[in-house]
């Protein structure tokens, strides 16, 4: 469908719940999932009222053209208008594309992940009758494995029985909020002095990390090189007085200790000291292409190494395979110091 979009001469919405003098924001099409791929295939597209009037009576013969539909466009969408006026389907910026779909919904679950095909340019089948969590499941498998972005596993809420570091609904790549997502004014910044920069140690980190397998699905497990950082403590820290919550302190080696907030109780298996990783998923890309490093370039790499990151809790299984617990919490780690971050541990995990 979304190729038919693209060799449309011209498409045209009837905005049917919108008044002659109403605008984008209030209406129900932007938020169905199949009309994201209308409103960007189409390089030609005009809107009508319910009246079958032109919105705003704008005279325009393409509203991709207009700056003020564009700008009010971004605003009903959180699309930015580079986007919403030459859209290439493709994997790249998974995570931007998720995003602009986590809040629409279908009549029949799974089409919010066949909408979305198109997008990603993928040729699935679609096989109707399958749950929502295996129709988005094998979608973000596949965007993994073809394009091995990281940034797909950057969501939080509930877990899909597809695979624990996969969500169960679209709705989990809803922006996060900024303050979670920065460190804190009180928190001192990493210290990184020239020796470290200058050592053979940052040499051997990056290309450690340049050497690192892609990021790959292969039969609902998910093989991922990893930053890690072993759990040495983790300790209940009391529980939610009204609604049921328990806060946790964890101490992981190399990472400042943190506190998370959880709905539901640990397992006891999963609070024995060995059993917890924190780790931060990686990809050779988010590297420079420099093949030797300098004194400058060291630094830069300490500098982006020991930034706060959007941490995986992850628990040992038998056989040498892991699974992510705790996704309804945002866990936001922070490297303790430029020593730590040359300390740098790279595993490549198996993860179901």
């Amino acid at each position: 469908m979304f190729a038919w979009y693209r060799r449309s001469a011209l498409t045209i919405v009837h905005l049917s719940d919108i008044p002659d003098n109403g605008s984008f924001g209030t209406s129900e099409w932007f938020r169905r999932g199949w009309t994201l791929q209308e409103l960007l295939a189409p390089p030609t597209l005009l809107f009508y009222t319910q009246n079958w009037s032109l919105y705003k009576n704008l005279t325009s013969s393409n509203h991709k053209t207009d700056a003020n539909v564009m700008q009010e466009l971004e605003n009903a969408t959180g699309i930015d208008s580079k986007f919403l006026i030459h859209f290439s389907p493709g994997m790249d910026d998974a995570r931007s594309r998720l995003q602009w779909a986590s809040s629409r919904c279908t009549t029949r679950p799974e089409d919010i992940a066949y909408s979305l095909f198109g997008i990603f340019a993928l040729h699935l089948p679609v096989l109707y009758g399958e749950s929502a969590e295996n129709a988005l499941g094998r979608l973000l498998a596949e965007v993994i494995s073809q394009s091995g972005d990281i940034s797909v596993l950057d969501w939080v809420g509930a877990a899909s029985p597809f695979h624990s570091c996969l969500p169960a609904h679209i709705s989990s790549y809803q922006t996060l909020p900024l303050s979670s997502c920065q460190p804190h004014a009180e928190e001192p910044s990493l210290t990184i002095n020239h020796q470290s920069a200058s050592s053979t140690a940052p040499r051997k980190l990056y290309h450690s990390l340049a050497k690192s397998p892609l990021p790959q699905f292969f039969n609902r497990r998910l093989v991922l090189p990893s930053i890690t950082h072993r759990v040495a403590a983790i300790e209940l820290q009391g529980e939610g007085p009204l609604t049921p919550s328990y806060t946790y302190k964890i101490r992981a080696s190399g990472l400042r200790p943190l506190e998370i907030t959880l709905p539901d109780k640990l397992e006891d298996a999963a609070t024995k000291q060995g059993a917890l990783q924190l780790v931060r998923p990686w990809h050779s890309k988010l590297l420079s292409p420099s093949a030797e490093l300098d004194a400058t370039s060291g630094k830069q790499l300490l500098s982006i190494l020991g930034r706060p990151f959007n941490a995986l809790l992850l628990v040992r299984l038998p056989h040498n395979e892991y699974k992510r617990i705790a996704s309804s919490t945002l866990i936001v780690a922070k490297p303790v110091d430029s020593g730590s971050v040359l300390q740098t541990k790279v595993k490549t995990l198996n993860i179901v």
